[in-house]
């Protein structure tokens, strides 16, 4: 009965690391079933995965039917927890580490830090750098965005403190990238700005979200690839609508400068 438990609490937990860290719905599933089957009795294991939730049941021959449910919040993209969870799933089954040490080792893929804050700052100014010269845009212009994608990089350090759904955290980055933007338009040093918005903006596309969900559609997942696509789309709805407010505000303030 104990080792059932133990059993099943950590396929829930691996199942909890790779869901809020971007792992496709199926993969999920299929990980934590791969990991019930490694008792020595035939457990029947029985899995239900959601963007925010995991529910996983087993049928012991002695203790009949257990089911537990785990809530999933925070989710995130962290491709590299969910490998390292994926392994870590591999190993157990193939007995090459314990119950008790792979719950220590998933522990700590679970708060293992990520890149500082200068590497992220460092990453979005060269991305937004070069998607500004991607779309045409001059040197001028590419460097003006990575201005814009300073700022990007930093707010993840600020937000990381703050629990928002994802779609409001897209609305006040994009706000946040407009405004630098138009600063930089509002003292003459470029006229292509809707250039220099659309490169800033690419590091905030939910282009992942949008593959997991088409992805869990196809393979028969329709409640997790709707809750995924619907969070997908808002996510893109309030990006767009953050620089439509900094626009048009700097639009009513300046009298018709930009719009």
């Amino acid at each position: 009965m104990v080792e059932e438990k133990l059993l099943l609490d950590f396929a829930l937990s691996v199942g909890e690391v790779m869901t809020k860290n971007g792992a496709e719905t199926q993969r999920v599933e299929n990980t934590i079933e791969i990991i019930l089957s490694k008792s020595r009795y035939n457990l029947m294991p029985e899995t239900f995965v959601t963007p925010t939730g995991i529910f996983a049941s087993i049928n012991g021959p002695l203790h009949g039917t257990i089911t537990k449910v785990k809530r999933v919040d925070r989710r995130t993209i962290n491709l590299e927890k969910v490998s390292a969870a994926n392994d870590l799933s591999r190993r157990f089954v193939a007995g090459e580490v314990t119950l008790r040490k792979a719950f220590e080792e998933l522990s700590e893929i679970e708060t293992r830090p990520t890149y500082k804050t200068i590497t992220m700052v460092i990453t979005h100014m060269i991305i937004v750098f070069s998607f500004t010269l991607l779309f045409s845009g001059t040197l001028n212009d590419a460097l003006i965005s990575s201005t814009a994608g300073m700022v990007l990089g930093l707010r993840m350090k600020i937000f990381k403190k703050i629990r928002l759904a994802s779609f409001v955290r897209g609305l006040a980055a994009s706000m946040m990238a407009t405004a630098t933007i138009l600063l930089w338009y509002h003292f003459g040093l470029t006229d292509n700005y809707e250039i220099i918005i659309v490169g800033a903006l690419m590091p905030l596309v939910p282009g992942f979200a949008i593959t997991n969900a088409a992805k869990d559609v196809m393979y028969g997942d329709f409640i997790s690839g709707s809750a995924r696509m619907l969070d997908a789309i808002l996510t893109a709805v309030f990006i767009a609508a953050g620089v439509g407010i900094m626009l048009t505000g700097y639009n009513y303030l300046m009298g018709g400068a930009v719009l």
